[in-house]
């Protein structure tokens, strides 16, 4: 994980009226992954990289060589399972 610009606070999250904060949620589950800087990956994420995923280029992250790459300021919802 390359980190993030800037943190936020549980009163941001309120204000902003944004479901992730920057950072990854309780109860994830993530192997074979790299994630960018200043992503948000909601609670009750799996993500399972391996050779067994195919090729794939979405908005938010893509998969090489069953690599997956969470892309920079990316968003992945709550309970959003990549494997």
């Amino acid at each position: 994980m390359m980190g993030n610009d800037t943190y936020e606070l549980l009163k941001d999250k309120e204000v902003l009226k944004i479901d992730n904060l920057l950072g990854i949620g309780e109860r994830c589950n993530i192997n074979n992954c790299i994630i960018d800087k200043n992503c948000r990956i909601g609670d009750d994420v799996i993500i399972n990289g391996g050779t067994h995923l195919e090729d794939t280029e979405t908005n938010s992250y893509s998969i090489k060589d069953g690599i997956v790459v969470i892309k920079k300021g990316a968003t992945i919802p709550k309970g959003t399972i990549i494997q």
